[in-house]
């Protein structure tokens, strides 16, 4: 009893030695920054005020710049000076009051600036297969590249396909829902910053199934049964008729089935069911002799359907 009392009291805690002590949630980190890539040297501006502790504050913030540098503040500027292009990773801790710590990294693409005097580098590639069915695994080699004046220092893909990737060999899976052309790109980086890109096509066959034979829709109609006739007291109430249908002779081709009858009594009111069982439906009518246009529908498991008419034709003697 004494402990239920004092969790009732201490809410979200830990109960240690008949007390509590309230758990401390870690702050959430936040990284803006005033550029994300550029051409060495490049300054950036770090931002970390978006930072948020929900149950306390956040009492101190640690840069770790991924070259060999650090900082501490909210707001922090930041030099990038690379002799070749580089992607750095910024990591940033942010620190409550409880000892909580979070944690956030921001990407930094740095570029060096193109020498006027140099040549840029060849970037020629293979890949193998060149087609083939999905999903289709796909091994590139970048290593015919070359830099007349230097070196290849960066091979930088975009695949075609929303995704990217780097190195002088790599490999990538295709998956499309679609037979799809996809071009892949290849841009290679010397060691004075400059590039030059070639794109090929990878063809990715995915196989359509057409369905070529569908169901027929065949329907049986019984002679209407008078149930209820309104006779002369009663000459505003229509007369009711019951007609039963079946969907005798309605098949699928084989190797399929139907799923689906969707019957439509002209008068109205419709009903899908899923088994070929015998319905029954009752019609209403007023005048002498009235007919009404019955339909049947049937879809089959490839989503091919057909449909049939049939008259039901009531007399109110």
């Amino acid at each position: 009893m004494r402990a239920r009392s004092i969790l009732a009291f201490c809410g979200v805690a830990v109960l240690f030695a008949g007390g509590c002590a309230l758990l401390n949630s870690a702050p959430m980190a936040h990284i803006a920054a005033s550029v994300l890539s550029g051409e060495s040297p490049l300054l950036v501006a770090f931002d970390a005020a978006g930072s948020v502790d929900t149950d306390g504050r956040i009492v101190a913030y640690r840069w770790s710049f991924s070259d060999g540098t650090t900082a501490e503040g909210i707001e922090v500027d930041h030099v990038f000076a690379p002799s070749s292009p580089m992607t750095y990773t910024v990591t940033l801790d942010v620190e409550d009051n409880g000892g909580a710590i979070g944690t956030i990294q921001q990407s930094i693409e740095v570029r060096i600036a193109p020498d006027p005097d140099n040549d840029p580098p060849f970037a020629r590639f293979t890949f193998e297969p060149t087609h083939g069915d999905g999903p289709l695994f796909v091994t590139f080699d970048a290593t015919r590249s070359l830099d007349v004046d230097g070196e290849v220092v960066l091979y930088a893909w975009d695949f075609g396909d929303g995704t990217t990737g780097s190195g002088p060999q790599i490999s990538h899976t295709y998956n499309p829902i679609a037979t799809t052309n996809y071009p892949a790109t290849l841009t290679a980086y010397d060691d004075d910053g400059a590039s030059t890109s070639t794109t090929a096509i990878v063809s990715v066959y995915i196989e359509e199934v057409v369905p070529f034979d569908g169901p027929t829709a065949e329907l049986t109609v019984s002679a209407p049964v008078q149930v209820y006739d309104a006779g002369e007291a009663l000459p505003s109430v229509p007369s009711l008729f019951r007609v039963t249908f079946t969907p005798e002779g309605s098949v699928a081709v084989p190797g399929h089935e139907i799923e689906l009858y969707i019957w439509n009594f002209g008068d109205g009111e419709s009903a899908s069911i899923e088994s070929d069982d015998e319905i029954e439906h009752t019609y209403r009518s007023g005048t002498p002799t009235r007919t009404f246009v019955v339909s049947l529908t049937v879809i089959d498991d490839q989503g091919l359907q057909d449909s049939v008419v049939g008259n039901v034709t009531v007399v109110n003697d």
